[in-house]
């Protein structure tokens, strides 16, 4: 992360009061002594200061010159600190991590202090998904608006390109830096062009220089000369200015946006384009679109209000960032509770100054709280881990109707849950206080560090309000127009029975009967909803062969226009969060109506494949399934003697509590033994098959490589089930947790096979000119011969050998791949060696999945009017789906997925394994080693060092408070080795903190330069994604 550093010098207040009065400056200006209870310092420390002795204050002025004559600034402030001894444990810091609270009352914000947001490294290589925001799309010339959680003020800056896997920016205060990519807000693409911003990079340092050395060249303020970066700086400049004349012309509507656009009760979610045109004038249009000055206008207006707007950083837009916009009714919330906080801290004052005053609702929700917090310390201990400690109760607990939340409880309990569970305010917001002031008043956090949302998360877990186990991704990854229910699970707007609006067969006059013909269901027992069968059918020619590829068939009965049809569109992919599954389709029509089955309808994707892996034909058949049988990966891998070579991370597990052994399947699993001998010979044949055409993906560029990653498991069979629970005190017990390390089925049959219709699919759409969600990745076409190059000959080797990729070796292939795109328009997948892609293979768990359905089966029933095939066609008027409308849905559905896979497989399963390692460390539930090896991967600037445990490759964070005197910043090196132990660790921060024990290995210093000049380097990515 870039850290910029200020010259100016700060003075304390007593020696301001000095100064004030020495024979240097005359001066009649008063200094205010310090309060005995000073408000700033209690909404910022985690404890009351003591009374502070005028006397003392003004003995210690008095001496002031006469030490100031004798002993060093330095030492007397040492020796000033040791005579006043503050119970305060930590104040904040200027330049705090994302996520947590910094200074910006007492300091001024300017941009020399900021601190940015720099995107983290691709841990485990990401398996080339990008669930972050949209960084792999910035080119050189780019400009960017940097901003930080902790800081009012933005920056903006112009991308110069990626050198040896580092982007590098030049800043509109003059300032350059470097980073692993940038999470911004606002992007002008092509702002600069490469004869305007090659002068810049052309001075920067030449050379394969390591991150650490670029980190102290610019700590020493190694930036390129104000004269060679006067054009750019001048033009960021105006465009700031124009953006800022912009916001003065239209300041009324601006500062008062929420009465245009806000609702009384929903929450409303619109990009920022769609926002502008609700708010400026179409004046401010040049060919039909918004110049990028009013949009950074609009943009700065909105950023700037700290409860109607936030802009949705975890979902990255298509176009931009997704807004939030907060109902009128979270909005009287915010009020009402700024009225009542104030209300009491008033009446304390009064009360304690003998004033008298009546009793404020804070009161009794103060009173009533405690109560609750006591009574659940008695079966859980309290921890700043972000999670409060495991139950010890024998039986459930009671709330009785007295301990029932009032209306005004109520409302300053949605107010902590808008400040922790939602975290809705900027941490640089005054609203953070209110959220502190809260739990001080209550009197029992203070062995926190400090009053944060964290500490508010636990508040809200100690009196019920959520499990204990509560995931805080739920809430920070926000599915537009769905709200979160409390404990688990997610409340969909809908009204009515969804069976009543199912339609009969569409397709059932044109299905073939699959007789004769075996589908293989192959999926875990534990899977709910099946949705895919493989067969393999021989043909009169001995080297080809018709692979069936059967899908389960809801498009038939659902018609796109449905309620059933919104509300899956809504959460466009089925959620696998552990203890949060949640369906895409209602759970009342997925198994029992539309799993495969005997005499169950699917629509089946066919292709011709010859021996050496060729397709030569493709069809796509509505149908009826007729002789299922379902296996386990396993089991298929045990009856055809198959291995699948997956890399193996580590066979590490943990269990927390006790895990249930395996419950009985839901349907008749099929054991090798009960095979037939054609059976196996089919199994076989088509193992053989999918591996031959996979070879031939390879050949086109397509990435042969699965990465393990470590996935947690929760398993609530012991916990009493409570429906609808109000107060989750009544729960006891905890759910068990095992992590263990992702493995693939037992074959890749499956695999090979999804992928091959997919594109079948993609292909049959293309020919007859149907508008479907195509999946490509446009910057890898652009990069190709670059790309194809670099896999060649640097990444695939690793692989082929069995070597690992570096974490920089993926980043740099990401970098050249870029992000998939999701578009009606059809264009090469590099990564899975495609022309071109879709998926086809999930309709029950997938959204998009059911579009193409919908789309494919009106053609069939279009080519069955019509009697002939529809290749060719260009008129799609009976389609449900016109490309104008599919262009429209696809950026927000693309949207949905990314925040699914991001709960799922991103910080919501991160989360779980964190609550299994604070319960081990904090409580003892399962050995853990007493220190940990921490690789260091990144260092963000001089503030803190970014690491991989080896637990499960955790993320972690070492800082230079926690160092022991071991090492120093100076010191460290991308690529050492520490041993360290555990300091801290906070499920609701989603982080890890370390602290050094000893040095295990250090990294050789870094050869000399080899001479790649960074400016020709820059030159030749000009054209290249970043």
């Amino acid at each position: 992360m870039l850290r910029t550093t200020s010259n100016m010098s700060y003075v304390c207040w007593r020696c301001a009061s000095q100064r004030a009065t020495s024979n240097l400056v005359r001066s009649d200006t008063r200094v205010l002594l310090r309060a005995k209870h000073p408000l700033w310092r209690r909404n910022l420390a985690t404890t009351v200061h003591g009374p502070t002795s005028n006397e003392d204050d003004s003995k210690s002025h008095t001496e002031a010159p006469v030490q100031q004559n004798k002993i060093r600034i330095r030492e007397r402030l040492r020796i000033w600190d040791q005579e006043h001894q503050d119970p305060v444990k930590a104040m904040l810091s200027d330049f705090a991590d994302a996520g947590e609270l910094s200074n910006t009352i007492t300091r001024p914000q300017n941009v020399s202090m900021a601190t940015f947001e720099v995107a983290e490294p691709l841990f485990d290589g990401d398996e080339l998904g990008d669930l972050r925001s949209e960084d792999a799309n910035l080119h050189p010339g780019d400009m960017v608006e940097l901003c930080s959680e902790g800081s009012r003020r933005p920056m903006l800056a112009i991308c110069l390109g990626r050198v040896n896997g580092y982007e590098h920016y030049y800043t509109s205060s003059g300032k350059w830096f470097t980073g692993l990519g940038v999470r911004t807000l606002f992007v002008v693409h092509n702002f600069a062009t490469p004869d305007e911003f090659m002068p810049v990079a052309s001075e920067l340092p030449a050379g394969e220089i390591p991150l650490e050395t670029l980190n102290a060249l610019q700590d020493l303020g190694h930036n390129p000369s104000r004269s060679v970066g006067a054009p750019l700086l001048r033009k960021m400049l105006s465009f700031s200015q124009r953006a800022e004349e912009v916001y003065q012309a239209n300041a009324a509507t601006l500062d008062s946006s929420s009465a245009f656009i806000g609702d009384a009760e929903k929450a409303k979610y619109l990009t920022l384009h769609e926002i502008t045109e609700l708010l400026l004038p179409k004046s401010y249009k040049i060919d039909g679109k918004f110049e990028p000055k009013a949009l950074y206008a609009v943009h700065r207006a909105l950023m700037q209000d700290e409860v109607f707007f936030r802009p949705l950083r975890q979902t990255g837009h298509g176009r931009s960032y997704l807004f939030e916009v907060s109902p009128l009714s979270d909005v009287n919330i915010v009020r009402k509770t700024e009225e009542m906080v104030r209300s009491y801290q008033e009446t304390i004052t009064r009360l304690s100054t003998g004033q008298g005053g009546e009793p404020g609702p804070m009161f009794s929700f103060i009173e009533r709280a405690r109560k609750l917090i006591d009574q659940s310390r008695e079966n859980r201990p309290w921890t700043d881990a972000g999670i409060i400690g495991p139950s010890k109760a024998t039986e459930p607990a009671s709330v009785s109707p007295a301990d029932e939340w009032s209306e005004t409880d109520l409302q300053l309990l949605q107010f902590i849950e808008l400040w922790a569970s939602y975290q809705n305010f900027p941490n640089y917001s005054r609203l953070q206080c209110y959220g502190s002031t809260i739990l001080r008043a209550l009197d029992r956090y203070q062995d926190a560090e400090n009053l944060s949302a964290s500490t508010g998360w636990t508040f809200l877990q100690e009196v019920g309000w959520i499990p204990n186990w509560e995931i805080p991704a739920r809430y920070n990854v926000r599915f537009p127009g769905i709200n979160i229910k409390r404990g688990g699970g997610y409340i969909r707007p809908f009204s009515g029975s969804f069976e009543s609006h199912l339609k009969n067969d569409a397709l059932a006059s044109i299905r073939k009967d699959w007789d004769g013909v075996t589908a293989y269901c192959i999926d875990s027992e534990a899977t709910v909803d099946i949705d895919d069968a493989v067969s393999v059918e021989r043909t009169s020619n001995p080297d080809e062969y018709w692979i069936h590829v059967h899908v389960a068939d809801p498009a038939s009965s659902i018609l796109a226009e449905t309620p059933i049809a919104k509300y899956a569109e809504l959460l466009p992919e089925t959620i696998y969060l552990p203890g949060h599954f949640e369906r895409m389709l209602p759970p009342s029509l997925g198994q029992e109506r539309f799993s495969l089955g005997p005499d169950r309808p699917c629509l089946t994707f066919s292709a011709l494949v010859r021996k050496d892996g060729v397709v030569v034909d493709s069809k796509v058949t509505p149908g009826i399934l007729k002789d299922v049988v379902y296996m386990t990966g396993e089991n298929v891998a045990l009856a055809i003697e198959d291995d699948r070579a997956d890399p193996v991370v580590s066979d590490r597990e943990i269990k927390i509590g006790s895990v249930p052994t395996t419950q009985p399947p839901v349907r008749r699993m099929t054991l090798p033994k009960e095979l037939k001998p054609n059976q196996k010979e089919e199994l076989a044949l088509l193992s053989e098959l999918g591996r031959t055409i996979q070879n031939q993906r390879l050949i086109k560029g397509a990435v042969p490589f699965f990465q393990p990653r470590a996935q947690a498991q929760a398993y609530f069979d012991h916990i009493p089930k409570g429906e609808d629970l109000d107060n989750f005190m009544s729960l006891m017990g905890d759910p068990s947790i095992h992590v263990a390390y992702s493995r693939r089925e037992g074959t890749d049959l499956v695999e090979n096979c999804m992928k091959l219709v997919n594109e079948v699919a993609a292909q049959w759409c293309h020919q007859r000119g149907i508008p479907i969600p195509f999946r490509s990745q446009p910057h890898a076409v652009k990069n190709a011969d670059i790309l194809q190059k670099y896999a060649d000959e640097v990444f695939y080797p690793l692989i082929r050998a069995g070597i690992r990729p570096s974490d920089d070796q993926w980043r740099h292939l990401r970098s050249l791949v870029g992000s998939d795109e999701i578009t009606t328009t059809a264009g090469p997948h590099f990564s899975l060696g495609v022309s071109m892609y879709t998926k086809v293979t999930s309709p029950l768990r997938r959204f998009s999945d059911l579009i193409v359905h919908w789309q494919i089966e009106a053609a069939l029933l279009e080519e069955h009017r019509r009697g002939t095939s529809l290749v060719g066609n260009t008129n799609g008027r009976y389609l449900p789906f016109s490309r104008d409308r599919l262009d429209r849905m696809l950026p927000m559905i693309r949207l949905r997925e990314k925040q699914s896979r991001t709960l799922a497989n991103g910080t919501g399963g991160d989360q779980w394994i964190l609550q299994a390692l604070v319960r081990a460390w904090r409580f003892g539930e399962a050995d853990l080693p007493e220190t940990f090896q921490f690789s260091v991967v990144h260092l963000q600037g001089r503030r803190s060092v970014l690491g991989k445990l080896d637990w499960f490759e955790r993320a972690a964070l070492l800082r230079p408070d926690a160092m022991n005197d071991i090492i120093t910043m100076n010191d460290i090196r991308v690529g050492d080795v520490y041993e360290v132990k555990l300091k801290d660790v906070n499920v609701h921060a989603n982080r890890i903190l370390v602290e050094a024990v000893r040095v295990i290995k250090r990294k050789k210093d870094a050869e000399a330069a080899s001479g790649v000049d960074l400016a020709a380097a820059v030159a030749t990515e000009a054209t290249q994604p970043v």
